[in-house]
This record gives C-alpha cells, sequence and structure tokens, in this order.
C-alpha cells in the first residue's frame, strides 16, 4: 500500500526522533561509562537509559526505535554533543590507550620491581661484604691474640731458660767457691805441716839421747822423703 506525503513524513519523525534519542543515549553513556569497558557495554547502559526493552530494528542500519523514556536527551538538543567518531573508530582509540596504558602501567611496575630487586641484591651484597669483614676482622684478631700468647709463652720459656742458668751459675760459682775454700784450707794444712816437719828438720839433735836421735834421724828420713823427692 502506497503511504501518502504527511504518513511518510510522521513515520520519518518518529524514526528519527527515535534515533536522535538513542544517540543522546549513547554519547551521555560513553561520558559515564568506567574504564575498561568496550563499546557493547556502552550500548547495553544506553539501552537502559533510553528505556528501550524490545529493542525493535526500524531502518536498515541497525538503529532502534524507543516507545517510553521521552526525557531522554536527544542529540539534537541544545547542551547535548553528538557522536563525532563511529562506534569502531572509539572502540579502537579506547582499545588502543587501555593497551598503551596497560603496558605503561606494566613498565613501571617491571621497573619497580627490577629497582627493588636490585635494592634487595644491593643490601645482601652489603650485608655480606659486612660479615666477611666481620668474620676477617675476627680471624685477624684471634691470629694476633694467638701471636701474642705465642709470644708470651716463648718469653715465659725464656725466662724459665734464664732462670735455670742463673741458678745453675750460682750453684757452679757457690761449688768453685767451695772447693776454693777447700783447696785453700789444704793448702793451709800442708803449709803447717811442712813447717812442722822443717821444725823437726831443724831441730838440735845435741842435747838429745842415742834412742831420741835414732827417732829423730828416722822421721827425718821420711820427711825428706815426702818434701825433697
Amino acid at each position: 500500500m502506497t503511504r501518502g506525503v504527511v504518513a511518510c513524513k510522521k513515520r520519518w519523525y518518529k524514526i528519527n526522533k527515535a534515533v536522535a534519542q538513542f544517540a543522546g543515549c549513547y554519547d551521555q553513556a560513553s561520558r559515564n561509562i568506567r574504564s575498561g569497558s568496550n563499546a557493547d557495554d556502552i550500548k547495553e547502559l544506553a539501552y537502559k537509559q533510553s528505556g528501550d526493552s524490545k529493542r525493535t530494528k526500524v531502518s536498515a542500519t541497525g538503529a532502534y526505535s524507543s516507545s517510553s523514556n521521552p526525557e531522554t536527551p536527544l542529540a539534537d538538543e541544545p547542551g547535548v554533543d553528538s557522536p563525532v567518531c563511529p562506534q569502531g573508530s572509539k572502540k579502537s582509540k579506547r582499545k588502543g590507550k587501555e593497551k598503551a596504558q596497560m603496558s605503561e602501567d606494566f613498565s613501571e611496575r617491571k621497573s619497580s620491581v627490577v629497582k627493588k630487586l636490585s635494592l634487595m641484591e644491593d643490601i645482601k651484597n652489603v650485608r655480606e661484604k659486612e660479615l666477611m669483614d666481620r668474620e676477617k676482622e675476627r680471624k685477624e684478631e684471634n691470629e694476633h691474640r694467638a701471636k701474642i700468647m705465642a709470644i708470651k709463652e716463648k718469653e715465659l720459656q725464656i725466662q724459665a731458660a734464664m732462670k735455670k742458668q742463673e741458678l745453675q751459675a750460682q750453684r757452679y760459682i757457690k761449688e768453685m767457691e767451695i772447693k776454693a775454700k777447700e783447696r785453700e784450707m789444704e793448702r793451709m794444712a800442708k803449709e803447717r805441716e811442712r813447717e812442722m816437719d822443717m821444725q823437726i828438720l831443724n831441730a838440735d839433735t845435741s842435747t838429745m839421747s842415742e834412742k831420741r836421735r835414732a827417732l829423730h834421724e828416722i822421721a827425718c828420713e821420711k820427711i825428706i822423703a815426702k818434701w825433697f823427692t
């Protein structure tokens, strides 16, 4: 059945109003949607805002009509921006931004992890060096103490040896002094004995009896044999 001009105008006005209403809802949903959402999420939110539950297509382009929620802003009303880019372009740009943001976040996290690992490695190396230095100092201190103990032990041994030598020297000197005294006493005894023997040899025999003179001669022979032979 052929439609008249008036009927076509009314039909077109109805379709154009629904399209403009959905375009306004879609633009508003694009501004209010959370980050990380895609075009399907925006479209779903636009459907909810426009109050269309049946989603009946009215044109070959895929537009949807709505019979409810007349208060929804239209794309051609003042203060409402019309969509500039097609849905595919917005989705592509949004995905590109999301990928760039994810790549940047990953790079930052990776850099942060690398810095933390590097810092932990530096701290570990510093602590290991401190432990090695302490162990080295402890070892050197023990070696120093061992050397001091060895030196003191050697000094004690030397002192003991010197003390022993000193005691031996004192004992030897004392023995030599005793022997010297003994020799002196022997010499003095022999000297007295010699003097006595010399007195016997030089005794006056003129007043002696025959018997005593005979005994004197025997004594003189022994004295001469002892001292002069």
